[in-house]
């Protein structure tokens, strides 16, 4: 099959878009999508100093690629990583995610659980590196983030998160009934604004861009969390989308409606960050879970 944009052999075919496309335009389509986003809601301004979550894995990658080869002719942006050791039971590599910097000409900042036992996560891990034992294992997370951003004059951080995010995140928050962390738009206990631009690009062609630029064999996919409701999620979106392509696409409208404006895709991101992170989720609704369990089957 040729790409709908040139002669050449398509090598993906975007049922939402009805459009097949080559190597090259696969690469251009997710970055004009990350770049319209940006646009939209002013992501790169000058003086910023943006700080790619990096864990090695596909999405993470192709994010800090992206950005390092968007601001590359830009003297007033600069991007760097943050990484964060959250034990053996950590979704990603940090060694991986130093070399990935590394390989990038990217400045790269570490922190770790176990060298912090300032927080609760960070007395958690001294005993056990099973950080899963903490009960908001998240939020620690978070303020480690943000504690890191602040000392090294970070103004952004940037996570890699992706459609497929987007609207599980959407529709998870709106069937447990908590829609105000999307209404919210902001983190209660964040304060260095978060951003991600390939929010409205899908996550198998996140995977595609990484593995175009080099990012595909020595990174590991995405971690999934392994809790019930999301994997049930997941089944009943991609049974859907199946039938209706721009499920997802209305999902993250969706979303951004719930945000309200000005906000938009930028109030999704703490919620997507929140839902994101491996681990167990206690649902308020245990009859709701059932009922999108049974329908997943």
């Amino acid at each position: 099959m040729q790409c709908s944009k040139c002669y050449r052999d398509a090598i993906i075919f975007q049922p939402y878009s009805g459009q097949h496309l080559c190597v090259q335009h696969v690469a251009a389509d997710v970055e004009a999508k990350a770049k319209k986003v940006i646009r939209a809601h002013r992501w790169l301004t000058c003086g910023d100093h943006i700080a790619v979550v990096l864990s090695g894995n596909r999405s993470s990658s192709a994010l800090l690629y992206f950005l390092k080869q968007l601001t590359a002719e830009r003297r007033d942006i600069r991007i760097s990583a943050i990484t964060i050791d959250e034990g053996i039971q950590s979704p990603g590599d940090p060694s991986r995610a130093k070399r990935i910097a590394e390989l990038l000409d990217a400045e790269c900042f570490a922190g770790s659980f176990q060298e912090d036992p300032g927080t609760e996560a960070g007395a958690v891990a001294q005993k056990t590196p099973d950080v899963s034992a903490s009960p908001d294992c998240h939020t620690h997370r978070s303020l480690m983030l943000d504690r890191i951003a602040r000392k090294h004059g970070i103004t952004k951080i940037a996570m890699g998160f992706c459609l497929d995010d987007a609207a599980g995140a959407v529709l998870e928050t709106v069937l447990r009934g908590d829609v105000e962390r999307i209404i919210s738009g902001t983190c209660s206990h964040c304060t260095v604004p978060r951003i991600s631009p390939f929010i409205s690009v899908p996550a198998e062609e996140v995977s595609m861009y990484a593995a175009l630029h080099g990012f595909g064999q020595d990174c590991p996919p995405d971690p999934e969390r392994k809790d019930g409701l999301h994997t049930d999620l997941f089944a009943l979106l991609d049974m859907y989308t199946k039938n209706h392509p721009a499920t997802q696409y209305a999902l993250l409208n969706l979303g951004e409606l719930l945000a309200g404006s000005p906000s938009g895709s930028a109030g999704l991101v703490p919620a997507i960050e929140w839902w994101r992170e491996p681990g167990p989720r206690i649902c308020r609704n245990n009859s709701l879970c059932n009922e999108v369990s049974d329908g997943a089957h």
